[in-house]
């Protein structure tokens, strides 16, 4: 005796049983190009920023980084002077290496004011000397006149008439203090060759002064 189709699919009008889900859902279908699951095990990280082109690697230039375009300078870099200018020279004046300023009072005397203090020495003890030759010209006795004035108004007040009218003064260079009448003796017996007047060093002092330790400033 034959079952009816029926009672063998259980349903009736024969209908077939409906096929069994999966246990599990299917994996994604891998993208095309990617590693096999089973090749790459770890979790995958997200792929960082492209490199510039021409860009050194991170690892390779560790320190700071340069704005693009800038090109390193080639060669050693050009000292800066004290004038602030790429290879000037440091400043320096007559006088530094004495401890003097540069300008002001206390400052190392320039040509032109003792040229002038000294015009000024040269016709006041002319015009003295004259007073007791004339009407005799003075001749050298306005040397004298002029020696003993500059060691009267030297020792006692540091300056002759000429220097005062141009705003000079005599000065140690050792230590502060006066001149002294040996210093001042011995600074006009050299000027009065004239020779040691002529010849100056780079802080502006002649041989009479650099001879005696003196130098002529601004006041």
């Amino acid at each position: 005796m034959s079952v009816p189709q029926e009672h063998r699919s259980g349903r009736p009008g024969g209908s077939p049983a409906p096929a069994k889900r999966a246990s599990h859902p299917a994996a994604p279908a891998p993208s095309a190009g990617s590693a096999h699951p089973e090749e790459s095990p770890g979790p995958a990280y997200p792929a960082g920023p492209a490199q510039p082109l021409g860009s050194a690697h991170p690892e390779e230039s560790a320190g700071s980084a340069r704005p693009a375009g800038s090109a390193q300078p080639e060669g050693p870099v050009p000292l800066v002077g004290s004038a602030g200018l790429p290879g000037s020279a440091p400043t320096a004046w007559r006088g530094k290496r004495l401890g003097l300023p540069a300008s002001g009072a206390g400052s190392v005397a320039g040509t032109g004011p003792r040229l002038g203090a000294f015009v000024v020495d040269v016709a006041l003890s002319a015009l003295v000397a004259g007073l007791f030759t004339a009407p005799e010209l003075p001749r050298n006795w306005s040397l004298v006149a002029f020696l003993a004035e500059y060691v009267v108004f030297g020792a006692a007040f540091g300056q002759t008439p000429g220097m005062r009218l141009f705003g000079l003064r005599l000065a140690r260079v050792d230590r502060p203090g006066r001149v002294g009448i040996v210093r001042v003796v011995a600074r006009t017996a050299l000027l009065a060759l004239l020779v040691p007047a002529l010849i100056w060093d780079a802080d502006g002092r002649c041989l009479h002064e650099r001879y005696t330790q003196t130098v002529l400033i601004r006041t």
